[in-house]
């Protein structure tokens, strides 16, 4: 692919990356719960859901997947219970947030698996990621596409993804906005989860 393609591609994923929605909540939250480390793991776990869906798109699986609506369906429904989970878990949190504490402190490997498979789940389990790779990568992938070039293009915007993502986690942690919100770390793990909820509830509307 031209020069002129891959800027295209790696515009848009940033844009689509950027755009606020479930995703963005979640690392927001996953790093005032967990910190540093258990943002940028949520990030990379997300990016990687990403970067699969923009292969499957390249190769035309994606095509296939929407077209099977019950399939489709049943994912959403599984995110938007996923998103209520983890809405209702901060919203009635007794414990005061991990956020507020050194972001240095060990963490669990399991607690960051946890991480890990809510921000891969999230991303996989949105069919609307799908729809967003099929409506531009229709018009990047070429008919003669090489499996190279098709691979690079997943892992571009799995890169792209985590990078936004991981870097949100660090502005969080390590900028003034996130001394800022240390002070009403409780305050702000209510409207977090309250948010997810609401989004829960959004997308089972749009659902139905």
């Amino acid at each position: 692919m031209s020069i002129d393609v891959w800027f295209q591609l790696v515009i848009i994923c940033l844009l689509g990356a950027m755009s606020p929605g479930p995703s963005l909540v979640l690392v927001v939250n996953n790093t005032f719960v967990g910190g540093k480390t258990y943002g940028i793991i949520t990030s990379l776990a997300h990016g990687l859901g990403i970067g699969i869906w923009a292969f499957l798109t390249a190769i035309g699986v994606s095509g296939l997947l929407v077209k099977e609506s019950n399939l489709l369906v049943s994912m959403q429904f599984i995110g938007l219970v996923l998103i209520a989970y983890i809405g209702f878990r901060t919203l009635f949190a007794n414990n005061e947030l991990l956020f507020s504490q050194s972001n240095t402190k060990a963490i669990a490997s399991r607690t960051l698996l946890r991480g890990a498979m809510e921000g891969f789940l999230i991303s996989i389990l949105n069919p609307k990621i799908a729809l967003f790779f099929l409506a531009i990568f229709s018009h990047l992938v070429q008919a003669d596409s090489k499996w190279a070039e098709i691979s690079l293009m997943g892992v571009a915007a799995a890169i792209i993804d985590a990078s936004w993502y991981a870097l949100v986690a660090i502005i969080l942690t390590e900028s003034n906005i996130g001394s800022i919100l240390k002070k009403r770390s409780k305050v702000v793990s209510k409207i977090i989860g309250a948010f997810l909820v609401f989004i829960s509830i959004y997308l089972f509307l749009e659902m139905i």
